[in-house]
């Protein structure tokens, strides 16, 4: 089958959607699909069995449209899966309309697909709230399939008290975005060494993009009051945003203004083999995110999947994960209040002092992996797009 796979975000950019969309289309190649890749300007082709077609998008913007059409009609696709996540299109609407604009090339066999990594509304003008919502909803209604990937976004399509969205929806949720994979004769004492961790200290690992909803304030306050032998280093880059870029100068600022420089490292951006590395490196992986954890996380499923003990914060309140398992306190991850350094730095030394809970929830947290796993995941994308074209 041909897909032709339409993401914003795509490696080298920063951002999980960029990097699941990479990882989704190497596999469904894998599994036989010819696969390309529609990006933005900064996106670039790797080695691997994903090929990034070689017309890039300037802006998404209306003026993408036409550019869209014109590459569907020269490679004739049998699926065209748009990957959206409103911020990733800088806010605008054009994306959002192009299932209905394709109306004519499904006419002719073709079919949309959408994932939704997110339904927040895109930007329109001040006080335009109705409008925003409808072409949040549009996106997914004028697709012949849908994909939601967390619990919360698949029961507001699907439980809508004016209809579902779209009768074709699935719920397919992410995977890790990084695997076990460190690199050839991979020594952990060597890479543990590169934070300056000696015999007996604590190494903790963050792993994200340094942006604001990731609660990185709160573990810098918690690494204050834990001893010195505690270290800590922060995996990952800078978002694209003004917001992102001003908050992770913070982050710097306040490693400094707090007197951890030489317990914080922060690496930047990391190669997925380096990023592997540092967190079986690790004695815990800790992601307080200030809005509660969630599967649309694919930081927390990374480190979950490296049988690294996790501790992230607690889902908010009625939140519920249905249809996958809530993670469970002691014996998935630890789970603390949103926002509270003190309940952080409690559990930090819980798992200190207590090597037996952190066997225990390194063990739990593969075994929930296996729902998350990509083989699965791809195979659910194959019968969509099979279900969609029969």
């Amino acid at each position: 089958m041909r897909i032709l796979m339409i993401s914003a975000e795509y490696p080298p950019m920063s951002g999980g959607v960029g990097d699941y969309t990479r990882r989704l289309s190497v596999a469904l190649s894998q599994r036989g699909h010819e696969v390309a890749i529609m990006t933005g300007k900064q996106g670039q082709a790797y080695r691997d069995a994903a090929r990034i077609y070689p017309v890039r998008i300037e802006k998404w913007d209306n003026s993408c449209i036409p550019v869209i059409r014109q590459t569907v009609a020269k490679l004739q696709p049998d699926i065209v899966h748009i990957q959206y996540q409103t911020g990733a299109y800088d806010m605008k609407v054009a994306i959002n309309r192009l299932p209905g604009l394709l109306s004519r090339e499904r006419k002719q066999g073709m079919r949309v697909v959408t994932t939704a990594h997110d339904l927040l509304p895109p930007y329109l003008f001040p006080k335009a709230g109705f409008l925003r919502r409808w072409y949040t909803k549009k996106i997914i209604k004028d697709a012949d399939g849908a994909v939601m990937t967390n619990a919360g976004d698949y029961h507001t399509v699907v439980d809508d008290p004016k209809g579902m969205w779209n009768p074709n929806t699935v719920f397919i949720p992410i995977g890790a975005n990084v695997s076990p994979s460190p690199p050839e004769n991979y020594d952990r004492d060597l890479w543990r060494s590169r934070f300056g961790v000696l015999q007996g200290d604590m190494l903790l690992a963050y792993f994200g993009l340094l942006t604001h909803t990731k609660g990185i304030d709160t573990l810098l306050l918690a690494m204050r009051t834990l001893p010195a032998s505690t270290r800590l280093a922060l995996i990952g880059g800078e978002g694209e945003s003004n917001e992102d870029q001003a908050y992770a100068r913070r982050v710097r600022q306040n490693i400094i203004d707090y007197g951890l420089e030489d317990r914080v490292i922060v690496t930047g951006h990391a190669e997925p083999t380096d990023v592997s590395a540092y967190l079986i490196a690790a004695d815990a992986v800790v992601l307080p995110f200030s809005d509660g954890y969630s599967y649309r996380r694919g930081s927390l499923l990374t480190g979950l999947a490296h049988g690294v003990p996790v501790i992230t914060t607690k889902a908010q309140l009625n939140v519920s994960q249905d249809p996958l398992p809530d993670l469970i306190d002691g014996t998935h991850a630890l789970l603390v209040e949103p926002d509270s350094d003190t309940a952080l730095a409690e559990a930090i030394e819980q798992l200190r002092t207590n090597p037996e809970l952190a066997f225990h929830l390194s063990r739990g947290g593969r075994a929930l992996m296996e729902i998350f796993g990509w083989d699965r995941i791809v195979a659910q994308h194959d019968d969509l797009y099979h279900s969609l074209k029969s």
